[in-house]
């Protein structure tokens, strides 16, 4: 995944894509330990606003929009990542 695309039909891949783990780490938290649900809490707000503003606006990005989808994927990457190597803590 890249985390900044140039064109805008990158930005729409990534989101996809980020939209497809954060949907996968919503599978896997009611196994995972108080510290991964404590920072999904907070990634889940930001990740919902991302979703509105694509619907709204389609393909077009502007760069703050840019910097917030490339700041949620990784942060969604890592929890993700972490999660599976099992460094949440508990």
């Amino acid at each position: 995944m890249s985390n900044q695309p140039t064109e805008s039909n990158g930005h729409l891949s990534s989101w996809n894509e980020i939209r497809r783990v954060a949907d996968e780490l919503e599978l896997q938290l009611h196994l995972a330990s108080m510290d991964a649900r404590d920072r999904w809490q907070v990634l889940e707000p930001r990740l919902t606003a991302l979703g509105q503003w694509f619907e709204r606006s389609g393909e077009r990005v502007g760069e703050a929009i840019t910097k917030e989808l490339s700041a949620v994927g990784s942060l969604i990457m890592k929890l993700h990542a972490d999660i599976k190597a099992g460094k949440t803590g508990n």
